[in-house]
């Protein structure tokens, strides 16, 4: 995760961190979502002294703050790709980059087409299924809304995936 070029974003973490080193000394800085990246980030980071680095100041490493309480609603968000391999790319993608977790999560094509009505609200399947008629495969995921904002844009910008639809939210726990 350190490992990069220094004129370039945190391949994960993207603009909210930078790493400097100044002498022997390794500085992290910058604000992360999660207490679980940080300390990644910080055992990342000690496990470079001896190895060229003597110090890691990470004092300058915060979690921001979270106002929003995880759990209470979920959103669907739908993602169409040219192909089933290619949404499988774009699942992994954000899987690895978003370290979401999905309450559900399905890759349909004209193979598995019928899946559709357990996986959306009625009022959503005729708009997907257009999508899997041109012959694309959709990625279908049910995620904390906390985290639908993020996801979509990963989506979105980052797998170029072809069009995506992000369902209203609902109680955590319902279809």
């Amino acid at each position: 995760m350190l490992a990069g070029e220094t004129d370039e974003p945190h391949p994960i973490h993207g603009g909210h961190i930078s790493v400097r080193l100044h002498r022997d000394r390794l500085e992290l800085r910058g604000v992360l979502d999660r207490r679980e990246d940080r300390a990644e980030l910080v055992r990342q980071a000690r496990s470079r002294i001896g190895k060229g680095v003597r110090e890691v100041d990470v004092s300058r490493l915060v979690v921001a703050p979270r106002l929003e309480r995880p759990g209470l609603l979920e959103q669907t968000i739908v993602a169409s790709f040219t192909d089933r391999a290619t949404a499988e790319l774009g699942r992994k993608f954000v899987l690895e980059h978003d370290r979401v977790a999905p309450t559900r999560e399905a890759i349909i094509d004209r193979t598995n087409a019928g899946r559709l009505r357990s996986l959306l609200p009625r009022e959503h399947v005729a708009d997907v299924q257009r999508r899997i008629d041109l012959g694309e495969a959709v990625l279908v995921m049910r995620v904390d809304e906390i985290a639908a904002f993020t996801l979509r844009g990963l989506l979105e910008e980052e797998t170029r995936s072809r069009w995506s639809l992000a369902i209203p939210p609902e109680a955590a726990g319902g279809v």
